[in-house]
């Protein structure tokens, strides 16, 4: 049985994984506000947004991870 999960939009207080877009989908940042990380999960190159530092300063016990990773859930 595959595992299902529910993507929804992030309300304070909901906790979850943030989506970083991976550099093997937008290889040129937007601007230099974006920094490159590594998932820690997969160790693949994605990128840190402004938008998920502020969601991440607001609620420490959100976790990140690349696309691939969060759509499986953090696996």
């Amino acid at each position: 049985m595959k595992a299902r999960i529910k993507i929804t939009p992030h309300k304070v207080g909901d906790g979850g994984i943030i989506c970083f877009p991976m550099e093997s989908n937008i290889p040129v940042p937007k601007d230099n506000s974006w920094k490159l990380v590594k998932c820690p999960i997969c160790g693949k190159d994605c990128w840190e947004t402004p938008t998920a530092r502020e969601a991440m300063a607001a609620e420490p016990q959100l976790r990140y991870a690349c696309t691939m990773c969060a759509l499986r859930g953090g696996r």
